[in-house]
């Protein structure tokens, strides 16, 4: 979506470039950048989440069925106690009704009686070692080798660097962890949704 926007009109050189923030603030575009933040809240992204919220992201808007990212985060597979920090800070409704007449509160009660009620069985990524860091399977190591025989050079260091701290993000991801719901029922509920 914003690519496509800077691609509508060429940039010359001596133009100001458009800012994230005036773009996500002008109603044109504003429902795709919300639409960003909801992904990154339904994917527990704390750090992006953040990042989007920055922009000037309003952090009560509502999707299908009313629901805001705070509810989107506590209903997804990887609810995170980061991203409910973040949403809280940036002022999101812990109060806020969806259209079945839940708060976010209510869904966080609601996940944590179901995962508490079934025996946990916490799996380790294959990807992690011993000391919960990345390991490449062969296949994964030799692609890793030809990408960077294919693009050599410091300019393109970033790129491997940002590749493996997203591979190893996604490695260490837990799905569903009581730990994460049990400290979002405590948030919620402090911050006046009991």
């Amino acid at each position: 979506m914003v690519v496509q926007f800077l691609h509508q009109r060429p940039w010359k050189y001596n133009e100001r470039m458009p800012d994230f923030r005036d773009m996500a603030r002008d109603p044109k575009h504003r429902r795709g950048f919300e639409k960003l933040l909801l992904l990154a809240c339904r994917r527990g992204d704390a750090d992006l989440v953040a990042e989007r919220l920055s922009w000037g992201v309003d952090p009560n808007c509502t999707f299908t069925k009313g629901r805001t990212p705070l509810i989107a985060n506590v209903r997804s597979f990887c609810p995170s106690a980061a991203t409910v920090r973040a949403l809280l800070q940036a002022g999101a409704d812990p109060n806020h009704l969806d259209e079945t007449g839940l708060t976010a509160l209510d869904y966080a009660r609601r996940k944590l009686a179901r995962l508490l009620a079934k025996p946990r069985r916490r799996r380790k990524s294959p990807s992690l070692d011993e000391n919960n860091q990345l390991q490449l399977s062969p296949a994964e190591q030799k692609e890793m080798d030809q990408m960077r025989a294919e693009m050599p050079g410091e300019e393109n260091r970033d790129f491997f660097r940002i590749w493996w701290q997203e591979r190893l993000r996604a490695a260490r991801r837990v799905f569903n962890d009581p730990e994460q719901v049990e400290q979002i029922v405590e948030m919620l509920e402090k911050a006046g949704g009991a």
